[in-house]
């Protein structure tokens, strides 16, 4: 779940996380095993997790956001991408195991 908030600053950050991230974790290199790699594609938050992101998530559409939620989400969007970023490292390495 790709969540978003309405604070320029945060987008910013997020996206200079997402970039480093990305290069510090390149697919190119490989470094799992694949017990690993299919470990990481079952992770996800748990369902009170996704409720409370659904629920911020309205607040934000809605403008009613406090500052200590605010944070929050953006927390959970951080993690997450940090999730799919790991996940789509995963997936990679899986497909190229089964070419060769």
């Amino acid at each position: 779940m790709i969540m978003t908030t309405n604070l320029m600053a945060s987008a910013v950050v997020e996206t200079f996380d997402t970039a480093i991230l990305s290069r510090a974790i390149s697919p190119v290199r490989k470094t799992l095993s694949p017990d690993v790699d299919e470990e990481i594609l079952q992770w996800d938050f748990p369902p009170e997790d996704k409720e409370r992101m659904a629920e911020l998530s309205g607040k934000a559409r809605a403008g009613t956001l406090s500052a200590d939620e605010e944070t929050e989400i953006d927390s959970y969007v951080r993690v997450g991408h940090i999730v799919n970023l790991m996940q789509a490292k995963a997936r990679l390495a899986i497909k190229q195991a089964a070419r060769n």
